[in-house]
Formats: structure tokens, sequence, C-alpha cells
């Protein structure tokens, strides 16, 4: 029994060994229901890089279907999809806010949306794909992000919001959200939580047909306003994009220090490079040009050089000619008895180096001298 019991200690830190190493353990949970899991994230401690990358998979209520979810996250953020390139990303679904009301302006029910992904940790609320939504007749709502830490007059460093009106129930448009029934706004960058308030203003009358304020952050190109929003289902969720990188540091550590690989790096492959990050400090890896995988581990898991010859990547990388793949990149050259002009085979059609007169002429007769000359 202790043999056993010996051995699988052993197994536990090998395992967790080599997860710090760079490459998951063979052990690691790969998928959760539909999503792929790729490090630096992982299902449990031994599996990922560290705490920020957890991901938890546990059965939804009322399904028992898989779904993971953000670990180092306050509630539960159920995560889309984790991509480490060609950008890192990750999808989760963010709950609807919303302030609703009787018809003498007193608050029936409320939800301010809270979400604190923890400005040390590795995730950032993306600007440049996400917006935020007010939803609601006569409503005034904005976003509070950042604590200022008592610098400055406001409790944030970050608000933004807008106002959206209407006269009547037939006032707000289909696919319209310019302020009559829904306005929207872009964000700044660098935000790791969001808080929603809601402005006082008189509702009285548009209860019926707008009983409630909501607002929200969304994908720019997966929401567009319905009138039926104006009675929106209080549990609903909306996808939202999520920047993050390797905050261990501010930046990329200098090229010679990168190319050894130092303790706490994070591109492990060979054929990685460091980029800076652009929302929030820290830096994340990407596969060379030519090579396409994952930078974060080594061996054979990593960045792989791309075959640019295949047939399935002929429209990614075109040859109009002969085709030769080689590390990092491809040759393309004209085929024998062709040549090229202007941009090359890569970008256009091989010219024959025969004249026009002797193509004509080739079917019938073809003297030695042409292709002595042309054939070179």
């Amino acid at each position: 029994m202790a043999f056993w019991l010996l051995a699988d200690l052993l197994i536990l830190l090998a395992s967790a060994a080599e997860s710090v190493a760079g490459q998951p353990a063979a052990s690691c949970q790969a998928r959760c229901g539909d999503i792929d899991i790729p490090y630096p994230f992982g299902i449990g401690p031994n599996c990922s890089r560290g705490k920020g990358f957890e991901i938890a998979c546990n059965p939804q209520n009322d399904s028992g279907e898989m779904v993971p979810t953000l670990a180092a996250a306050n509630g539960t953020i159920h995560v889309q999809s984790l991509l480490v390139a060609p950008i890192p990303e990750v999808k989760v679904m963010l709950p609807v806010a919303y302030q609703c009301y009787y018809s003498n302006n007193s608050i029936t029910d409320s939800f301010y949306g809270e979400v604190d992904l923890n400005n040390k940790g590795v995730y950032r609320i993306s600007d440049s794909r996400n917006m935020f939504v007010v939803i609601g007749c006569n409503t005034l709502s904005y976003t509070q992000n950042g604590n200022s830490s008592g610098k400055g007059p406001y409790a944030g460093l970050y608000y933004t919001g807008c106002v959206s009106y209407c006269n009547d129930s037939s006032s707000a448009r289909d696919s319209m959200c310019a302020g009559v029934g829904c306005c929207h706004v872009d964000i700044s960058p660098g935000l790791s939580d969001n808080i929603v308030s809601f402005g006082p203003w008189p509702r009285g009358f548009q209860v019926d047909f707008s009983p409630c304020d909501y607002s929200f952050l969304v994908d720019k190109k997966e929401y567009e306003f319905r009138s039926a929003d104006l009675k929106m289902d209080l549990n609903r969720t909306m996808p939202v994009w999520l920047d993050w990188a390797i905050r261990d540091s501010v930046t990329c550590p200098p090229l010679g220090v990168q190319e050894k690989k130092p303790a706490g790096y994070a591109c492990m492959s060979d054929n990685s490079e460091c980029v800076n990050s652009t929302n929030g400090p820290g830096y994340y890896c990407k596969c060379k040009q030519g090579y396409d995988g994952n930078p974060y581990v080594d061996k054979d898991q990593g960045c792989k050089d791309i075959n640019e010859c295949d047939v399935s990547n002929k429209k990614k990388y075109p040859c109009y000619g002969v085709c030769n793949n080689i590390p990092g990149d491809y040759e393309c050259h004209c085929r024998v008895g062709y040549q090229w002009s202007g941009e090359g085979p890569k970008k256009q059609e091989c010219s024959s180096k025969f004249p026009l007169a002797a193509r004509l002429s080739l079917g019938t007769y073809a003297p030695q001298h042409f292709f002595k000359k042309y054939m070179k």
C-alpha cells in the first residue's frame, strides 16, 4: 500500500514539474464540454501556468452539461473560447445589469452587474472588441471602472455611459441604437472591473412598455437592438471579449534574455517571439512568421513550420509556379520555359520565355535554336 501511495505522489510531482517547464502534463484535461483548454490555461493548479489561468470545469445546474468558468474571477463567468493565437483573447458571457420599477417610480428589483477580474490578474476587458449599451425609456446609465485610491474627486478611474429616451411605446425602432430606446458608447482600455449605476429619472407613464433599465458590455459585432429588448429577460448574459497577457513583468525581456528562456519566461517554443501587451502591462507570445501552434509550450506541441505548399494553404500562400517549402517560409519558382516579371510568381502568373510567333509554331515546327535560346 505504501509503495502505491509513493508511486502516486511521484506521478503528481512529475506532472507539476512538467507543467511548470512549459509543457502541460499528459494527464491534464484538454477540453471542458465543447471548449478546448490550451496551455497556459488549464483545469487544476498543476495544469495551468498559474492561478489567473486556472479554469474550473463543473456541470451546469439545469442540464448537467460540463461548462468551463474562470476560476480566479468573482461569481460564475462562463467561458466560450480560450485563444492563444493569433492574439490572446478569451470570450466569456457576462450578466446584464438592470433596475426595474413600479409605476410610482419605486424600484421593484435591481442588479448592478458587478464584475471584478482583479486588476493584478491576467485579464482586461477588450476596448477594441466591446461596447457599453444602455436600453430603456428615459434611462441614464453609466459604468464605473477602477479605483482611484483617493486621487481626485471621483471614486473610480473611469466613467462612461449614455442616455436613451422614448416619447411613447412606438418610439424605439429595431436596429436603431442612437438614443431612442437604446444608446451605446466605446469603453476605455485597461479595465478589469465593471459596476453599473442608473441615474434618477421619473418613470411612471412608460412602465407598461419599458418596465426596466438595462446596461451591459457586449461584443460590438454580436448585439443588434430590438424594441422587444425593452422587456428583456432579467437573467440574460452577453458575449464579451477579454484580452489577457503574461503580467509577471511589465514588458518583454531584452532579446538576448529571451533566447536564454530565463525562469518564468512564458514563450517556450524555439520558434516563438514576445510581443508587448497593448491593454494593460505585460506581454504575450506568438509564433514567428511561417510557424503555427502554441508558443507557450515547447517540444513537439509548440510552434511548428507551416507547409505553405500544401493544397489547403494555396489561397493564403499563393504560388503561380513550382512551390518549395522551407523552414519558416516557402520558395516559388516559375516552371521551365517561363519567367517572372513585376512582383514575382508569388503574386502573379509567370509568362512564357517564347515569343508569340514561336509559341504559335510549336505545334508544327520547333527549331532546335528556339529551345537553346529560350529554355535556359
